[in-house]
């Protein structure tokens, strides 16, 4: 089974007033990057909000303007 060295998910967050989806900027492979989301329930989902859980995150601030 072949390892993947490079960052695949580089960052993760959810929408102000958007209930079960998590965005995502995945990196592509032949450079750059792409913003995707998952809904509830899938798998990648779950990996994500652990991996927001663990570092603390909630959610974006109600107050925040800047908030993707």
């Amino acid at each position: 089974m072949p390892h993947i060295n490079d960052r695949v998910i580089l960052r993760a967050w959810r929408h102000r007033g958007e209930t079960g989806r998590i965005h995502y900027m995945a990196a592509k492979a032949g450079g750059g990057e792409r913003h995707l989301y998952v809904d509830e329930g899938n798998a990648l989902s779950t990996v994500l909000e652990g991996h927001l859980l663990a570092i603390g995150y909630t959610g974006p601030a109600s107050d925040s303007a800047d908030d993707e």
